[in-house]
């Protein structure tokens, strides 16, 4: 299951109507292997609006009065989250409330399953010094 906030749900829906986007468009969250450098972290998230068809292997939710879409290995990673804002330095932020995230980059948008070994890339870093 993924939820959204209230907060959050009204931001997507403002950012729906502002494109002039098709009422059938739904939230798409995903991720990638992509984390950000020297985090320890391994996938990044993905959040886009999409009025594409539906594809094969999506899973559907709805929270909030928000369609949400999830590929199916990217719920193997999702399943159980939440979705909020925050106030950023840029103007409004998502902020992912993942119990599966065990570490977490300082820009809130990566995140990896497991601790990092620090360990491990201290003696790397002595190695190349």
């Amino acid at each position: 299951m993924i939820t959204l906030t209230p907060n959050a749900a009204e931001v997507v829906r403002s950012n729906i109507n502002r494109e002039k986007l098709s009422v059938d468009t739904a939230l798409r969250l995903g991720i990638k292997n992509d984390g950000c450098k020297d985090s320890g972290t391994q996938y990044r998230y993905v959040v886009e609006l999409d009025s594409d068809a539906i594809r094969p292997d999506d899973h559907l939710f709805e929270s909030e009065g928000i369609r949400i879409r999830v590929d199916r290995e990217s719920l193997a990673h999702l399943d159980g989250l939440q979705l909020g804002i925050r106030q950023g330095p840029k103007g409004v932020e998502f902020m992912f409330l993942n119990s599966r995230a065990k570490h977490s980059c300082g820009c809130g948008n990566t995140f990896s399953e497991e601790t990092p070994n620090t360990q491990e890339k201290v003696v790397e870093a002595i190695k190349w010094s």
